[in-house]
């Protein structure tokens, strides 16, 4: 039933891509103009889904549920930095391929597609995936672009993502929640993000050619990894460590954290071959083909997921 419900939330983002493809080819909006509808995303829309999804009851579950939530995303990220390690021995892939490999949008995605399918109370454990994500992106992810020595600490700790999850803790722990008006606008924005992400894909690639999507052979690789091998792998390490058992609702934990891992490329990759010149075209690419394509795999992933818990 979820693997029904996932692909009709994901096939309703597709005709979102779709919208954001067409507003660039009537030359409605520019390619270009994404950049702005990004950052009202990430600035915006992003924090208040966080926040709004740490609107909860402190409960010793809810705690334990975070914990294990935290536990599966660090799992998730050292096994994709493995299977990207051992890929790029075996194919000298470069960063944008072993880091779109590792990284995954388990967060414009997967936080409202969680709250649509499985219901706004399970959010807050996709949360916990974003500030895992967060932590090791800006440390590990970035050092692979940057070559630098030393972890940018002030970046991380600064994250608007990381502070809307400080927020969100700070709330839930002193059992504080907003009301009246400001709750409605929260909530208001965090429904936005989902088609807001799916329409900025369609911007991007309304102002890219088809065949450069398509022209390198290498991508069909990455995507097989990120897309079919990273989250099968993690699969059965979760039906090897059955800890969702130590855990109410353990087994929906579980399922939020293994959408974030069967999620596509990581936006945040396109911006890291963007600053440090790691042919950003290839990235944006990878990214969007990988969302595209996750209208197929992710459904069929949550599918296996459910036979085998």
């Amino acid at each position: 039933m979820i693997s029904i419900l996932l692909a009709k939330k994901i096939a309703e983002f597709f005709i979102f891509i779709i919208l954001g493809f067409l507003i660039v080819r009537c030359n409605i909006l520019k390619s270009t103009d994404s950049e702005v509808v990004t950052k009202l995303c990430i600035y915006l829309m992003t924090p208040a889904i966080i926040i709004n999804a740490f609107q909860i009851d402190a409960t010793g579950n809810v705690i334990k549920g975070l914990l294990l939530a935290v536990f599966n995303a660090v799992i998730i990220h050292i096994v994709c930095i493995i299977i990207a390690k051992l890929y790029g021995r075996l194919t000298n892939a470069t960063e944008v391929e072993r880091a779109s490999i590792i990284y995954s949008n388990g967060g414009n995605l997967i936080v409202p597609i969680v709250g649509s399918v499985l219901g706004d109370e399970w959010v807050v454990y996709s949360a916990a995936f974003v500030a895992v994500f967060n932590i090791f992106v800006w440390t590990h992810g970035r050092g692979m672009f940057a070559k630098e020595d030393g972890i940018p600490w002030k970046k991380i700790l600064l994250n608007v993502n990381i502070i809307s999850i400080g927020v969100g803790l700070f709330m839930l722990v002193f059992d504080y929640k907003f009301t009246g008006l400001a709750s409605s606008v929260i909530a208001s924005l965090a429904d936005m993000v989902g088609p807001v992400s799916m329409i900025i894909v369609g911007m991007v690639l309304g102002g890219m050619k088809v065949q450069n999507i398509f022209s390198n052979n290498r991508i069909w690789g990455v995507i097989c990894m990120r897309l079919i091998i990273c989250p099968l792998v993690i699969l059965l390490i979760m039906s090897l460590l059955p800890v969702e058992s130590f855990v109410p609702g353990g087994d929906t934990v579980m399922l939020v954290s293994f959408l974030a891992a069967c999620a596509p490329c990581a936006a945040t990759i396109n911006q890291f071959a963007i600053l440090y010149s790691k042919n950003a075209e290839y990235a944006s690419a990878i990214n969007i083909l990988s969302t595209l394509l996750c209208i197929l795999t992710m459904p069929i992933m949550v599918y296996l997921f459910q036979i085998n818990h």
